[in-house]
């Protein structure tokens, strides 16, 4: 037996004794968030929720202990934020290591690091760090986060970029250690913090390839609250996801209680982005029945503005609102969805933010809904719908100027990319009105490629505005050049097509857009547009024109196009700043628009009342462009027409649609590449409405407006 025992004993004997390797001493970082402010303008203390400040009487008497709590969470901030943390460097025991002295880095989730890499990272002292982590796009539970890791490359557009001289000195080990800090508790996401802007560029939502849900299920016991610091009447409101329209491969939700948000007109540095602001919420003034009315004069009393309920003697006093709510979206499905009806009220949606075309969508989408409207009786089929009333598009939200001299970029609806009115409506239903359709359809392509280059504006040697081609750094092929400049004269109604309404072919086949033209300017009782006064000329008011007296509106010139309306029965006259109007004269019914182009002599228009005083209307027409697509909600509208069609139908139902002008309803769309850059996309024939021309009927199957 002693040598059965004696070989393991030999064996054992003649193994060497492997020491494991040594563990680093360095395990995780004790993180602690001391402040969070907003880097701009003197680094004020990030703001939380409206409830939270209501809670504690307002926004500077919150404890600085609950901000960033789950009962107090921060606002979802717009641009960069600055997160003050000291972090401790920690053993497998959980104390402190006084000899780590090496650089860390940081990440926030969610969210993004901002700036270079300078404030990426921190050197430790004494196992203690101290640093301010510059940051955007927070929502919902946050951590910041220390890492004994290098700092992330940062990319722009797939390239490497940054300097890295900025970067620290690699240390020969890295443990990879981390450490995250307590949540800090930020608003969750709605619609509205989805598509709002950082700053003015409406090219893109500041959450692309972010995984996102909006609202919240019944059974979390939860209701997803608006937060509107100005906008009490919304404040602390459920959100309401009304499905507005469904699509071939989608669908399109509006939050319709978003918060009505103030119109920001500089940016961080000053500088004036909006030009002609929105105009002010009204002040309203109670009266004895309960009932309000505007109060347009000093001497009236004191009122409550409209929207921010502040105290107000005229609407001067009140504030300046978008048109929209940033709250709209298209949900790209990928297919019909099914089982989702217009007007259905949802409870949440989740999916990933993508930019297509500029325009924000969820895709891989899910949702859960609140209230199938088909199950109910077909008069409460638009109980929700019936709150996301279509916006008047008019000049003001195109981006145009107070005054009556055009910009080269008026000609297209919507062109600046600073323009935050229209991105504010993206994805809502808007309406236009007194619209005209293409008369002529020019192909481009001259290649047969598909596509047609699109054009800019740009300045000439001399400093003048042109459009031109859209890559200023390189020599344009001149085959491009002369699709370019076909594109440019088709679209914009100058050269060969001066005077039409013309879309380009090609792009109208490949994508189905084509390109109209909405209405002059003119009141809005006309149907016309009143945005902006000094594009154009009302009649002496209140009392209007007299019977039996002539009056005219001057200052036009040679070959400009006008609208003329009257609201009573009237003769009217064109001609130089002499001319008058008198029962010999041409007569104009109430309501009725007449479209003249100026001759070469013609400065005005005189009016003469016929049987009551008439308030008359003389408006430029600057041919503005807005694309829109028809193909998908009415195919049988065949707006590529021909008058002299050998089918006499087809050439009388062309006739028809050249002769009317239109009302649409649909969603707007963003598409950076067009020209014009948005789109309005209707749901159904009923979405469109004619004005016929005189002596003529609406086209099928377009039903004539209601008076």
């Amino acid at each position: 037996m002693k040598r059965l025992w004696l070989l393991p004993a030999l064996a054992l004997a003649g193994c060497p004794t492997l020491q494991p390797p040594a563990r680093p001493q360095l395990s995780s970082f004790a993180v602690k968030v001391e402040g969070v402010f907003v880097r701009a303008g003197g680094r004020p203390p990030l703001p939380v929720v409206s409830r939270c400040q209501a809670r504690y009487g307002g926004a500077d008497n919150v404890p600085a202990e609950v901000k960033g709590t789950k009962d107090c969470r921060y606002e979802i901030p717009l641009g960069e934020i600055e997160i003050d943390l000291t972090a401790t460097a920690l053993d497998v025991a959980g104390k402190k290591i006084d000899t780590f002295n090496g650089p860390v880095s940081f990440r926030v989730l969610p969210g993004d690091l901002s700036g270079g890499y300078s404030g990426r990272w921190a050197q430790a002292v004494l196992g203690e760090i101290s640093a301010t982590v510059k940051s955007v796009h927070q929502y919902s539970e946050v951590r910041v986060w220390v890492e004994d890791a290098p700092p992330r490359p940062i990319y722009d557009g797939g390239a490497l970029v940054g300097d890295p001289s900025n970067l620290p000195g690699e240390p020969l080990e890295r443990t990879w250690a981390t450490g995250a800090s307590a949540p800090i508790y930020f608003d969750d996401q709605t619609l509205q913090s989805l598509q709002q802007p950082d700053g003015f560029d409406n090219r893109s939502s500041p959450f692309v390839g972010e995984f996102v849900q909006v609202g919240k299920n019944p059974e979390s016991g939860e209701l997803l609250l608006q937060s509107c610091v100005d906008d009490p009447l919304r404040d602390q409101q459920p959100a309401l996801m009304v499905v507005t329209g469904l699509d071939p491969a989608g669908f399109f939700v509006t939050d319709i209680s978003a918060c009505r948000l103030k119109e920001r007109t500089m940016d961080s540095t000053g500088a004036i982005q909006v030009r002609t602001p929105e105009p002010p919420e009204a002040c309203l003034a109670t009266l004895e029945d309960g009932g309000t009315a505007p109060i347009e004069s000093t001497d009236a009393g004191m009122g409550t503005c409209q929207i921010s309920r502040k105290d107000c003697a005229t609407k001067a006093a009140c504030e300046h609102y978008l048109p929209g709510t940033f709250a709209s979206m298209f949900v790209y499905n990928y297919n019909y969805p099914d089982g989702l009806y217009e007007g259905d009220l949802l409870f949440t949606l989740a999916g990933s933010i993508q930019e297509f075309t500029s325009t924000t969508q969820l895709v891989f989408p899910s949702w859960s809904i609140a209230d199938s409207v088909r199950s109910h009786p077909p008069a409460e089929w638009d109980k929700w719908l019936q709150y996301a009333r279509p916006y008047w598009i008019g000049g003001r939200t195109c981006g145009w100027d107070e005054n009556a001299q055009p910009f080269l970029t008026d000609q297209l609806c919507g062109h600046n990319r600073r323009n935050l009115k229209m991105e504010s409506l993206e994805s809502a239903l808007v309406t236009i009105k007194e619209v005209r359709f293409p008369e002529v359809f020019e192909n481009c392509d001259f290649n047969g490629d598909g596509t047609v280059p699109f054009f800019c504006e740009s300045r000439d040697q001399d400093g003048n505005w042109i459009w031109t081609s859209c890559d200023f750094e390189n020599v344009e092929p001149e085959a491009e050049r002369i699709e370019r400049e076909c594109t440019q004269d088709c679209v914009l109604g100058q050269g060969k097509h001066a005077g039409k309404i013309c879309s380009e072919l090609s792009t109208f086949k490949g994508f189905g857009q084509l390109v109209v033209e909405p209405g002059p300017a003119g009141p809005a009782w006309a149907g016309l547009d009143e945005t902006l006064a000094a594009r154009f000329h009302l009649g002496i008011a209140p009392a209007g024109i007299p019977v039996g007296a002539s009056m005219r509106l001057a200052g036009f010139g040679a070959g400009v196009e006008v609208a003329i309306v009257c609201d009573q029965y009237a003769r009217y006259r064109v001609g130089d700043d002499t001319v008058t109007a008198g029962a010999a004269d041409a007569l104009l019914e109430p309501g009725n628009v007449v479209r003249l182009t100026l001759g070469g002599t013609d400065t005005s228009v005189a009016f003469a009342a016929m049987g009551a005083a008439a308030s008359c209307s003389v408006g430029e027409n600057t041919r503005t462009r807005i694309n829109t697509m028809t193909k998908d909600a009415i195919p049988q509208l065949n707006v590529n027409c021909r008058t002299d069609d050998p089918d006499s139908q087809a050439a009388l139902q062309c006739q028809y649609l050249r002769g009317a002008t239109f009302e649409v309803i649909g969603h707007l769309r963003h598409v950076q590449p067009a020209r014009p850059r948005w789109m309005l996309i209707p749901r159904s024939p009923l979405d469109l409405c004619c004005h016929p021309g005189p002596g003529l009927q609406c086209p099928r199957p377009i039903a004539k407006c209601k008076q």
